[in-house]
């Protein structure tokens, strides 16, 4: 269990932490001559590890980054004193990020026992609107030991938070340094997952990968380390040295590697803020241990009164490391006094829209710790669909337990995306309705390409997205492909009354001179049709596998194509080679017809060119089917 202390400056903090543990947690020089905390200070007393921090209100970013990883809060308030003011502002910070155990120590008691009672009273009326309205008060005195027994006690019956263990490691860096014949050491609360020695993971936002040589958990060397511990890693990687790690930096396996420069959030402004907070401004965020400058953008009102919640944007100035449900604390822009704070709802926000009633919409269904309660009303929101990867990586969802979370909800899985069971037959239906009305309108086309198919869909799914669902409609025997056009199973091309009665009068020409058949402008001058008409049916039955356009308005019989592949088989040299005059020769219809179709051969594989001569791929040679001449 980790304890992190709490309360004004001079308030006997960190000699209570000494009472309790034996450690001076006070270890710079700066400190030992100020007589103040300045900086975090860790100390261990068995399964007890504790975090130390300033009480001065020119330190309270650093107590916000020690603040964020504690099971109980050490709420310390000295008798003659009582009340102060970062006693008050450090209890909203704690409210703010979610730490409803705590032990309150009235501390120099041997010097005030008398203002027990009214410190008491004081202090349960500040606590009576918190989470922390019936923990215990005890009071304690650093320098007799009176009462810190029974303070330890407590804090051994505070049980420590419940931590997400099941995903993916992710520790909030408080503290870099080097040690001799070590190396690199980044200390600090491992806030899920597990991390063992040897894991190979990333800094963030950096993006710089390491391998853990070693580890202390709790302070005890370790093989491994669990979600809730305090966690001292000993690192080696390229270009990673001290100087490339800062306190706000996340350790996080690669897959949650995905720093952010905007979030949407939900947060509430403290009742006893100064002023209402309006469109645009400009706060300190603090998450984790992370501490950026951002600009407020107020989604669903235009002005935030004390007291009051809103669900905003923040645009950061630097990217930062955030998952859904991560807990922000805003201060004002003078970092004077704690402003409100809030929940993360989404890491990961669209651009666009971020006001619109569905957007606001999404972001309610998000307001849910559990990932299946917030994917089920995610997904009831329209478009009925998300980003699958997003999701489960602002979740923390390992990958192997993804499946596990569609299937509960339930959703489909496509493309890239997670869908609703409603939303996926929505698009599957409006697919099949638009291949139908197609199909009866234009009864000679084969179909549709995805590009137009997809205008179809009221709600257009992403590119990569609506492939999914294709291929799945496809697996599933809905829907049928040739080439580019996805068609219904049972369509086939028919032709018009007046094209079939023009291919019956075509095909007896293409099939007299069939190596070296007559182009569309002599079959429309044979004919006496129009070019265009003829041209337009030839299109229409190429199309429909009966002819092969071999060359600008140059059409054979597939059958024709088919036996010419044969024969280029059978027409080679005896170095396996196949010479245009070779090819020309055996087809006897002049060297000019006869490139042509060796260069068509070329485009679609059947053979492949080498300056002058060519080689045939045996596998492609029923590309146009059986072939009826010659062959190997």
């Amino acid at each position: 269990m980790i304890i992190g202390t709490a309360g004004h400056v001079d308030h006997g903090k960190t000699a209570l932490v000494k009472a309790l543990t034996g450690v001076d947690t006070d270890r710079l020089a700066e400190e030992k001559r100020r007589g103040i905390t300045i900086d975090l200070g860790y100390a261990y007393a068995g399964d007890l590890g504790f975090v130390d921090v300033p009480g001065h209100e020119r330190f309270v970013h650093t107590m916000l980054a020690g603040a964020g990883g504690i099971d109980t809060a050490l709420v310390v308030v000295a008798l003659p004193e009582g009340i102060r003011p970062q006693t008050r502002e450090h209890l909203h910070i704690l409210s703010l990020l979610g730490i409803d155990r705590a032990v309150v120590a009235l501390t120099k008691c041997d010097l005030a026992a008398d203002r027990i009672p009214e410190v008491t009273a004081a202090l349960r009326t500040l606590l009576a609107e918190t989470p922390l309205a019936e923990v215990p008060v005890i009071p304690v005195s650093a320098l007799t030991g009176y009462g810190i027994d029974d303070l330890r006690a407590a804090l051994l019956a505070s049980a420590p938070r419940e931590r997400d263990r099941a995903g993916y490691p992710r520790l909030a860096v408080d503290r870099a340094f080097t040690l001799p014949g070590a190396g690199l050491i980044v200390t600090g609360t491992l806030v899920s997952g597990r991390i063992a020695v040897e894991d190979r993971l990333v800094l963030s936002p950096s993006g710089l990968e390491f391998r853990v040589r070693g580890l202390h958990a709790q302070n005890r060397p370790a093989a491994e380390a669990v979600a809730g511990q305090r966690v001292a890693l000993n690192i080696a990687g390229p270009r990673l040295s001290k100087d490339s790690v800062t306190r706000g930096d996340w350790v996080l396996h690669p897959g949650l590697h995905a720093p952010v420069t905007g979030l949407d959030a939900r947060i509430t402004l403290l009742s006893d803020a100064p002023r209402a907070m309006r469109q645009d401004t400009p706060v300190h965020l603090h998450l984790g241990a992370a501490h950026v400058m951002a600009r407020v953008s107020l989604l669903n009102r235009d002005r935030l009164e004390p007291g009051e919640a809103a669900l905003v944007r923040l645009n950061l100035q630097q990217p930062i490391g955030a998952l859904a449900g991560d807990r922000i604390v805003l201060r004002d822009t003078g970092a004077t006094y704690t402003m409100g704070g809030g929940i993360v709802l989404d890491p990961f926000p669209p651009r666009r829209g971020r006001r619109s009633p569905v957007r606001l919409m999404q972001l309610g269904a998000l307001d849910f710790s559990d990932a299946a309660v917030a994917l089920r009303g995610l997904l009831a929101v329209a478009p009925g669909w998300t980003d699958h990867a997003s999701f489960m990586r602002a979740r923390n969802v390992r990958q192997e337990d993804r499946a596990e979370l569609a299937a509960t909800v339930p959703a489909i899985v496509a493309g890239g995306l997670i869908l609703s069971p409603a939303a996926f037959d929505g698009v599957r239906d409006a697919i099949l309705t638009a291949l139908a009305a197609h199909h009866r309108r234009s009864p000679e086309l084969p179909g549709l390409q995805s590009v137009r198919l997809r205008t179809a869909v009221a709600e257009r799914p992403p590119l990569a997205g609506f492939a999914g669902i294709l291929e799945a409609m496809l697996r599933e025997g809905a829907i049928a492909v040739d080439g580019p056009w996805f068609r219904l199973p049972g369509h086939r091309i028919a032709l018009s009354a007046q094209d079939e009665q023009l291919w019956k009068t075509i095909q007896p020409l293409l099939a007299t001179e069939r190596f070296r058949p007559p182009r569309v402008r002599d079959m429309a001058v044979a004919l006496k049709v129009a070019e265009p008409a003829v041209r337009v049916t030839l299109k229409r039955l190429m199309r429909m596998g009966q002819v092969i356009e071999i060359a600008p308005d140059h059409f054979f019989l597939r059958e024709t194509v088919a036996e010419m592949a044969g024969i280029a088989a059978d027409a080679l040299e005896a170095d396996g080679t196949l010479t245009a005059a070779g090819f020309r020769d055996r087809l006897d219809n002049g060297r000019k017809v006869a490139i042509q179709v060796l260069e068509f051969f070329d485009k679609s594989g059947v053979t492949v060119r080498s300056g002058d001569v060519r080689r045939v791929r045996a596998d492609r040679l029923g590309l146009f089917g059986q072939m009826d001449g010659a062959g190997p």
